[in-house]
């Protein structure tokens, strides 16, 4: 029997039990008066109604024949009854009605640092800023959750057979938070904006020999020198408004307003932001776009507070002045294991840490035998176990397992103590007794080793410097603070050796061809070799898949039997909210801003709606 003939078979018999309840009370009532006589009896029944309900008239008079047992069981079958009613009428909208998100509620999350330029032409370097023009602005093309390029402003996209040109058509109607319209004049002026100098753009090497011109306010053409398929990845950069913008001289680019509070396209515009005594920006609140050309998001507003080090965001997080982290350091997840109110969220991404060597800085590090002696004295296996808590993974390439063109046929430097000796003898530098460490014609083997200030850097810096040393190579660490390792250490390549983390996605030619050794190229390891820079050209000029990831493959072969860098490990994100945000859904991202990838279905609120 179904859910609604039982409901109704069960409110049936009530109401038959209930008429034949009352009725067997009025006969047993009018009984009781035995000196009325046949000829009253008489007018009464033909004066009764012949429907089995009875009036209300009747019902009013219950009181006048009921003794006060009998009134108070029939006041409880009343109340009985009321209560079976309410509560089968609410099962019965419980069983047919469905929670759905609904607007409203505020999420309030705590970054590490503070923002500096939130402009997505000039983000890539600061964490902060790169969160925020995530939220702010939008791109052609976006990344979905499972990690795959897809359309944004770009309603669609045709590429030429023969993968040289891009005709690019935006979706129409779409506003800046301004309320000015969106036209292919924003994407021509985004895109010359990259290629000017003066805006030292990172993307700018990405862009360098594109072409881009007009066809009406909603298409534009691109036109490439290299693939189209190495390209589309670089159409995520944001958009930003020609008719704000072109006021600005390219000389003050940096200084511009604009940066502090911009004006974008995306799910959520700047409102708000506050400072302290010395002029840092202590939160920035942004606010939902309603007229968001998608479906506008549930939250009204993200509230961020900004924080000098992990250890103080952490702490804000326990105290519930914050509802989320941006990254929870692998240290601190046993204690936030303990707040039930937390949901860590591992997240994995196309990430790896490494060493790059700068052979410039140190001219030792030409030598590949001291290269390969440094990557085998390495416990890797010691960094995963002890400073990620076993979550992670040994890489021995840049090309991540489930990317493109990985492949486990690369040269491998697996820990071994007694090997590593054995290249670093190879070079001269001796291990003299009495001595702690290597020395060559009366001087010392040593190397400075630089990273970013990060709890989980900090401590992997610390196992290598102890892996080195026991080997003999002396090794001075520096620690540079987040706000500094721009400006003083990438972007004049000043270090030796680098601990740092990079993203390749697909297209490895930025990270490693030789004319991107230098600002605002993103290849770190100051060395070149020529066979190295054809195949990355191959790369690139090749449109077949199954063609690529052989080439690929065979650069990856070359690349590590060169070592100009060290590949430790790929590491889980662990993303921290509270449960009362709900429906969070993100298990791949490409960057650590990509945890805002479905930020518009996030939602605090829910109403029921019926559903029959």
């Amino acid at each position: 029997m179904s859910k609604k003939l039982k409901f109704f078979s069960w409110l049936t018999f009530t109401k038959s039990s209930l008429i034949k309840f009352i009725e067997r009370i009025l006969a047993n009532s009018l009984n009781r008066n035995k000196n009325l006589s046949p000829e009253i009896d008489q007018q009464l029944i033909s004066q009764l109604p012949t429907s089995r309900w009875p009036a209300w008239s009747q019902l009013k008079q219950l009181p006048h024949y009921l003794n006060s047992r009998e009134w108070l069981v029939l006041r409880v079958a009343i109340i009985m009854t009321i209560v079976g009613l309410v509560g089968a009428g609410l099962a019965f909208y419980w069983q047919h009605s469905v929670l759905v998100p609904k607007q409203g509620g505020e999420y309030t999350e705590g970054l590490i640092g503070s923002p500096n330029l939130i402009n997505p032409l000039l983000s890539q370097y600061n964490d902060v800023d790169r969160d925020l023009t995530r939220l702010i602005f939008n791109g052609l093309l976006k990344y979905d959750q499972q990690g795959n390029l897809t359309t944004d402003l770009a309603e669609k996209i045709n590429i030429s057979t023969d993968q040289k040109q891009i005709i690019i058509t935006l979706k129409n109607n779409i506003l800046w938070h301004d309320g000015e319209q969106v036209t292919a004049n924003d994407v021509i002026f985004t895109i010359a904006s990259i290629q000017e100098i003066a805006w030292q753009s990172p993307y700018r090497a990405a862009f360098t020999n594109v072409q881009v011109e007009k066809i009406d306010d909603l298409n534009v053409k691109i036109s490439l020198d290299q693939g189209a398929l190495n390209f589309l990845n670089n159409l995520i950069v944001g958009l930003i408004p020609e008719h704000l913008w072109s006021t600005v001289s390219t000389s003050n680019v940096t200084l511009a307003e604009l940066n502090k509070k911009p004006i974008g396209t995306g799910p959520f515009q700047f409102s708000t932001l506050t400072k302290d005594r010395s002029g840092s920006i202590k939160s920035l609140v942004l606010i939902r776009n309603d007229r968001y050309f998608t479906t506008p998001a549930f939250l009204d507003s993200i509230t961020f507070k900004f924080y000098g080090d992990y250890e103080t965001g952490v702490q804000a997080l326990k105290n519930k002045n914050v509802d989320g982290l941006n990254f929870l350091p692998r240290e601190f997840t046993s204690e936030a294991d303990k707040n039930k109110d937390l949901i860590l969220h591992e997240l994995s991404r196309p990430q790896y840490a490494a060493i790059f060597f700068n052979t410039k800085k140190n001219s030792l590090l030409k030598d590949q035998a001291i290269r390969k002696g440094l990557a085998l004295a390495i416990d890797r296996d010691k960094i995963i176990n002890e400073v990620l808590g076993g979550e992670g993974q040994i890489i021995d390439s840049p090309i991540l397992p489930g990317y493109t063109g990985h492949t486990e046929d690369v040269a491998k430097y697996n820990y071994n103590v007694n090997e590593a000796s054995s290249w670093l003898d190879k070079t001269g530098w001796l291990k003299v007794d009495g001595q702690p460490y290597r020395q060559k014609k009366g001087a010392e083997l040593i190397i400075k080793l630089t990273t970013v200030e990060n709890p989980e850097y900090q401590q992997v810096v610390a196992i290598i410097k102890d892996n080195w040393e026991k080997i003999g190579v002396k090794t001075a660490v520096e620690i540079v603070p987040k706000e500094q390792i721009r400006e003083q250490i990438i972007k004049n390549r000043n270090y030796e050796a680098l601990l740092f983390g990079q993203i390749i996605k697909s297209d490895p030619y930025p990270f490693w061809h030789s004319s991107q050794v230098d600002d605002p190229g993103l290849n770190l390891s100051i060395w070149a070799d020529k066979t190295i820079d054809t195949q990355l050209e191959q790369i690139r000029q090749t449109s077949d898949e199954q063609q690529r990831a052989q080439l690929i493959v065979d650069w990856q072969k070359n690349l590590t039997n060169f070592a100009p860098a060290i590949f430790l490990y790929n590491p889980i994100y662990i993303y921290p909210i509270d449960k009362k945000i709900l429906n969070v859904n993100i298990k791949n991202i490409n960057s650590t801003p990509d945890r805002f990838n479905d930020i518009t279905n996030w939602h605090i609120k829910s109403k029921r709606v019926f559903q029959w």
